[in-house]
Parts: structure tokens; sequence; C-alpha cells
């Protein structure tokens, strides 16, 4: 075993999660019997994580297409429902971590969110309304995807993750359509500029983030993995389909040089002889032909309806990226502290404007130029270790990827929306998986 890795007996993860679950459920029986059923209900979702880690990891995975706290209004005092949702995968995935172990070398990122904590500590000018328990809750939340990028999956459970991110738009609609069938929670979501957006069981920017990925990802791995093409093709269509609908055009600008550099190899690959490409290239244009006429009036309407400084509405961001970095320019090299960004909007915002939608802005407020530059260039670190490992087949769309991550960061919050940043880490980390234990063959299931 490597010295960089963690891995633990199973009687003792037993004894420890058999006494942390009777301690918390006979506290939890005191104060609140509610919350006392929740807990043995998970429970036995942790026994179920025990005796079956690979399966519960499937499971965690799906979670993912559901933005829960957009569906059920709960909250236990001092921690709304998403805290409890990170808490709760952290806790059904700590048995697959110490099963399988940790990949300690790709700990940068949480070093940097460490590092940003270190900085509010002694450093940043703390915003009046950031308090100790926001900053820890926000090292958390951020830290916690970067854990699941480090599990050493075996070879066919990380196959599996790859094909279950492709399906997570899929899912997301179908949970919606229940959900909208049962009046819970709606399908469509209608702005005021009258543009009509299918929002699934998310809402139609975290929809767009698991479309987005859902794209990226089968286009990687329709040459990574030729021999299931056919799967990655349909999901490529139905995800940009889903996309489309979504009526959102951050992910769409952010795969342009990704898509282009795939048409280009489908033509160039075509023109040498490999003359079954054509059905699949007419096919994408045909699909891209159909979405711009279907939502020409949807995106009209989102971006030219209002009048802006700027000639195209881009949804209060401009507003937002000045009230933000106004705020921090008095403390530009440490920020506000980390998590200061989520208490800095005073009201002069629109609500939705919890963070700035641009992850620079956001995480130089937190942490300044020192704390942003130490996080985003741990990121080049850790995905220049991923570049090195992989095919050469597909290096080109891999570092496609990686710009179309930067790019789209710049209108969007991808390293603080869970449906974006842990389907990110755990497809990373499934490509290394994939790459290094077996280079030379084709994956199977």
């Amino acid at each position: 075993m490597s010295a960089l890795s963690i891995q633990l007996k199973k009687p003792m993860y037993y004894a420890v999660f058999y006494v942390l679950f009777a301690v918390m459920m006979g506290i939890a029986a005191v104060y609140q019997p509610l919350i006392s059923m929740l807990g043995l209900g998970v429970f036995f979702l942790c026994m179920y994580a025990i005796y079956q880690p690979e399966k519960m990891s499937y499971l965690v995975l799906l979670s993912t297409a559901v933005s829960i706290n957009y569906i059920v209004e709960a909250n236990v005092p001092g921690l709304e429902i998403l805290s409890l949702y990170k808490l709760g995968i952290l806790i059904l995935l700590v048995p697959c971590m110490l099963q399988n172990g940790l990949r300690l070398k790709f700990i940068y990122p949480i070093a940097a969110i460490a590092g940003m904590l270190f900085l509010t500590f002694f450093f940043s000018e703390w915003h009046p309304r950031l308090t100790l328990s926001i900053t820890l809750k926000a090292f958390i939340g951020l830290a916690l995807p970067f854990f699941f990028l480090m599990i050493k999956w075996n070879k066919e459970s990380a196959q599996k993750h790859i094909r279950i991110i492709c399906l997570l738009p899929l899912v997301s609609v179908g949970v919606g359509a229940i959900l909208q069938l049962a009046h819970l929670y709606a399908f469509l979501n209608v702005e005021f500029t009258g543009a009509i957006r299918v929002q699934g069981a998310n809402i139609a920017p975290h929809l767009a983030m698991l479309a987005f990925l859902g794209i990226t990802v089968a286009l990687i791995e329709t040459k990574r993995n030729p021999l299931h093409a056919k799967f990655y093709y349909c999901t490529l269509a139905a995800n940009f389909a889903i996309l489309i609908a979504t009526g959102t055009r951050g992910p769409i600008l952010a795969m342009l040089a990704m898509a282009a550099y795939y048409f280009f190899d489908m033509v160039r690959q075509y023109i040498k002889g490999k003359l079954i490409l054509l059905i699949p290239l007419i096919c994408s244009l045909a699909l891209i032909s159909g979405a711009v006429y279907v939502q020409w009036d949807n995106m009209t309407k989102r971006s030219f309806e209002r009048q802006t400084g700027t000639g195209i509405d881009l949804s209060g961001r401009t507003e937002a990226w000045n009230y933000f970095l106004k705020g921090v320019k008095d403390s530009p090299l440490a920020g506000r502290g980390l998590g200061a960004v989520t208490v800095a909007n005073d009201g002069s915002l629109y609500s939705g404007f919890v963070v700035p939608h641009n992850e620079y802005i956001r995480f130089y407020y937190d942490a300044g130029y020192i704390g942003c530059i130490l996080l985003f260039l741990s990121l080049l670190v850790l995905f220049r270790m991923i570049y090195r490992v992989i095919p050469q087949r597909i290096k080109v769309y891999y570092a496609a990827f990686i710009l179309a991550f930067f790019l789209y960061s710049l209108s969007d919050n991808t390293l603080s929306t869970i449906q974006f940043i842990i389907p990110f880490c755990w497809y990373l980390n499934g490509l290394y998986i994939l790459s290094t234990t077996n280079s030379k063959k084709e994956d199977v299931i």
C-alpha cells in the first residue's frame, strides 16, 4: 500500500458508527422526536453504506440530480437543509473512504481552502456580519467535494460513476416530472421576461450545470472509451436538448471551444476515411440547428428584453460584480474572510445574489488576491496531474474541458454548487483511475 493512502479495517469503523449514531439518536430523542426519527433513517442508510459502500456511492452521486434545498423546506436551528445534506453524504461515504483508501496527493485544493481559512483568522478584515460558524461552514462546504476526488475507487465503480454523471440531467428531468404531477414542485420556470425555462428537480441554472457536465463528459468518453460510444452519443444528444431547454447561456458559451474541436476532429477523421462518422456529424448539426430554432425566442427575451449598459442583459451580474468588488477594495490582499461573500448582500442587490455568480470575484472577496491565487493555482496543479496520465487521444478534449470549467466560473458558482462541483470532482477522479489502472485496454463494465 502506498504511503500516501489511508485505509482502516472494517471492525474499527463498524464500532465507530454504531456508537456515534446511538449517541446521536439518544440525544435527539430527548429534544426532538422528529429529528430522532430522521436520525434512525440515516442510521439504516449508514448500515447500508457499511455493507454496500460501492452501491451507496451510486445513490449519493444520483442524489446530486436534485437541488434538495429548493425541493425540501426544512431547517434545523442553525443548520439549513443544504448543510445537512452535505453532512449526510459525507457520513454515507466515510465507509467508502475507509475501505478504498484516499489518494492524498490530490489534497492540494483542500490545503488551499485551509490556507484561506488561515488567512481569515489572522489577516482578513472581517465583514461585520461574518461569524465564526459561517466561516467554518463555508470551509467545510467548499472542501467537502474535493474529498470525493481522492477516493480510490475500483475500476468498475469508476466506470459506472462516469455513466451516472452522463445520466444525471435525465434523472433530474424525470424526478421533476414526477414532482410536477404530484404538485410538489414546478417543472417549468417562467421568468418576468416571459422566457420559459425547464428546471426539472432543480432550478434552471443547476440543471444546466448537470447538462453541461453530461455533454462535456460524454464528448471525452466517446474518444476515451469508443466501445461504448453509442451510449455516450445518445446521452450527449439528450443532455444538449436539456441544456438548451434550460435557457442558460453561460455553459453554452463556455463549451464553444470544446465543441469546435469536436467538429474539427470529426471532419478530420471523416476526410481520412472514417465514413461512419458522417452519421454523428450530421445528427449533431441537425440537433444544434433545431435547438437554435426552438430556443431563439427564449434566448432573445433573456438577453435583450431589458435595456442595460452592457447592451446584453446579464441577469444582474454586472451590478452584482461591481457591488462585491467595491466591498473588498479596502482589503484586496486577504479579503473579508472565508464565507463573508454569503452575508455581503445588504439588500442593495437582488436576493438571488447570495454570491456574485463569478467564482474569481467570490474567492477574491473572501480571501483576497492571496487566497484566490492559492486556490486556482492548486486547481491547476491538480488538473496537470490528471493531464499527465490520461491517454494521448483525449488530451486536447481534456484541456478544452478544463478551459470550459474556467470560463464557466466567470458567470456561475461552479465551485460552490453541489450540482456542478461534486460530479466534476467525481469525474476527474474516475478519469484518473481509469487512465492509470488500465491505460492500454478499453474499459468494460
